[in-house]
Protein backbone atom coordinates (compact mmCIF):
# COMPACT_ATOMS: atom_id res chain seq x y z
CA UNK A 1 0.00 0.00 0.00
CA UNK A 2 1.46 3.23 -0.89
CA UNK A 3 1.12 6.33 1.67
CA UNK A 4 1.35 10.13 0.86
CA UNK A 5 3.93 11.84 3.13
CA UNK A 6 2.38 15.40 3.63
CA UNK A 7 4.01 18.81 4.66
CA UNK A 8 2.49 19.44 8.61
CA UNK A 9 -0.35 21.78 8.61
CA UNK A 10 1.17 25.65 9.25
CA UNK A 11 -0.51 27.80 12.13
CA UNK A 12 -2.76 30.55 10.12
CA UNK A 13 -0.05 33.32 9.86
CA UNK A 14 2.38 31.09 8.11
CA UNK A 15 1.83 30.31 4.55
CA UNK A 16 4.32 28.85 2.91
CA UNK A 17 7.77 27.20 4.44
CA UNK A 18 10.83 25.96 2.62
CA UNK A 19 12.50 22.64 2.39
CA UNK A 20 15.58 23.10 4.37
CA UNK A 21 17.58 19.62 4.41
CA UNK A 22 15.92 16.43 2.62
CA UNK A 23 17.76 13.41 4.02
CA UNK A 24 16.18 10.39 1.58
CA UNK A 25 16.10 9.18 -1.94
CA UNK A 26 13.75 7.42 -3.84
CA UNK A 27 14.28 3.74 -3.95
CA UNK A 28 15.60 4.14 -0.22
CA UNK A 29 14.08 2.12 2.25
CA UNK A 30 13.43 3.50 5.78
CA UNK A 31 11.93 2.63 9.01
CA UNK A 32 9.25 4.27 11.34
CA UNK A 33 10.81 7.17 12.70
CA UNK A 34 13.91 7.81 10.41
CA UNK A 35 13.62 11.98 9.53
CA UNK A 36 12.64 12.29 6.36
CA UNK A 37 13.20 16.27 5.65
CA UNK A 38 13.38 19.09 7.44
CA UNK A 39 10.72 22.20 7.26
CA UNK A 40 11.81 25.68 8.00
CA UNK A 41 9.65 28.57 8.96
CA UNK A 42 10.57 32.11 9.74
CA UNK A 43 10.43 30.88 13.04
CA UNK A 44 11.35 27.28 13.65
CA UNK A 45 12.68 24.22 11.36
CA UNK A 46 10.48 21.00 11.64
CA UNK A 47 11.72 17.88 11.60
CA UNK A 48 9.07 15.10 9.20
CA UNK A 49 9.39 11.63 10.11
CA UNK A 50 8.50 8.61 8.37
CA UNK A 51 5.31 7.25 9.72
CA UNK A 52 5.51 3.68 8.30
CA UNK A 53 8.43 1.68 7.46
CA UNK A 54 8.94 0.98 3.63
CA UNK A 55 10.73 2.14 0.29
CA UNK A 56 10.04 5.69 -1.03
CA UNK A 57 8.44 5.57 -4.24
CA UNK A 58 8.40 9.52 -5.26
CA UNK A 59 10.04 12.12 -3.91
CA UNK A 60 8.44 16.05 -5.43
CA UNK A 61 10.18 17.99 -3.15
CA UNK A 62 14.28 19.10 -3.58
CA UNK A 63 16.17 21.35 -1.31
CA UNK A 64 15.23 24.82 -1.19
CA UNK A 65 11.82 24.16 -2.54
CA UNK A 66 8.43 26.30 -1.09
CA UNK A 67 5.54 24.12 0.43
CA UNK A 68 2.22 24.47 1.42
CA UNK A 69 0.92 22.88 4.73
CA UNK A 70 -0.25 19.64 3.78
CA UNK A 71 1.12 19.34 0.63
CA UNK A 72 1.54 16.36 -0.44
CA UNK A 73 5.64 15.82 -0.74
CA UNK A 74 6.37 11.94 -1.48
CA UNK A 75 5.07 8.47 -1.25
CA UNK A 76 6.00 5.59 0.57
CA UNK A 77 5.23 1.89 -0.56
CA UNK A 78 4.94 0.41 3.06
CA UNK A 79 6.59 -2.93 3.81
CA UNK A 80 4.87 -5.36 6.36
CA UNK A 81 7.63 -6.17 9.47
CA UNK A 82 8.07 -9.26 7.83
CA UNK A 83 9.35 -8.13 4.50
CA UNK A 84 11.67 -5.40 6.81
CA UNK A 85 15.41 -6.03 6.91
CA UNK A 86 16.59 -5.94 10.87
CA UNK A 87 17.66 -2.07 11.58
CA UNK A 88 21.13 -1.48 11.19
CA UNK A 89 22.70 -0.80 14.77
CA UNK A 90 25.12 1.91 15.07
CA UNK A 91 28.03 -1.20 15.11
CA UNK A 92 27.14 -2.23 11.86
CA UNK A 93 27.18 1.23 10.18
CA UNK A 94 29.78 2.54 7.84
CA UNK A 95 32.45 5.07 9.33
CA UNK A 96 31.68 9.02 8.93
CA UNK A 97 33.61 10.23 6.82
CA UNK A 98 33.15 14.15 6.90
CA UNK A 99 36.73 15.59 7.41
CA UNK A 100 36.07 15.81 11.12
CA UNK A 101 38.89 13.65 11.98
CA UNK A 102 41.36 15.72 9.67
CA UNK A 103 41.60 18.12 12.87
CA UNK A 104 41.68 15.40 16.12
CA UNK A 105 43.78 16.10 18.41
CA UNK A 106 45.60 12.97 20.25
CA UNK A 107 45.29 13.58 23.82
CA UNK A 108 41.86 13.98 25.12
CA UNK A 109 42.88 17.23 27.15
CA UNK A 110 43.80 19.29 24.43
CA UNK A 111 40.86 17.97 22.41
CA UNK A 112 38.77 19.91 24.93
CA UNK A 113 40.92 23.36 24.53
CA UNK A 114 40.11 26.12 22.10
CA UNK A 115 43.09 26.29 19.13
CA UNK A 116 43.69 29.97 19.31
CA UNK A 117 44.69 28.73 23.55
CA UNK A 118 46.76 25.51 22.05
CA UNK A 119 48.52 28.31 19.87
CA UNK A 120 49.11 30.98 22.64
CA UNK A 121 50.68 28.11 25.05
CA UNK A 122 52.99 27.32 21.87
CA UNK A 123 54.02 30.62 21.41
CA UNK A 124 54.92 31.61 24.78
CA UNK A 125 56.67 28.05 25.52
CA UNK A 126 58.78 29.21 22.31
CA UNK A 127 59.00 32.72 23.97
CA UNK A 128 60.44 31.08 27.70
CA UNK A 129 63.37 28.58 25.35
CA UNK A 130 64.34 32.00 23.65
CA UNK A 131 64.84 34.41 26.95
CA UNK A 132 66.41 31.03 28.60
CA UNK A 133 68.70 30.48 25.54
CA UNK A 134 70.42 33.40 26.10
Amino acid sequence: MNIDVKVPVFPDSIRTADIAKLYVSEGQLVYAGDVLFDVETEKVVLEVMADYSGIIENITIANGDAVTGEQVVMTIKQLADSELPARPTAQQLPPRVDGSEKDAIASPWLAKLNKSFIIALAVGALAILFVLGK
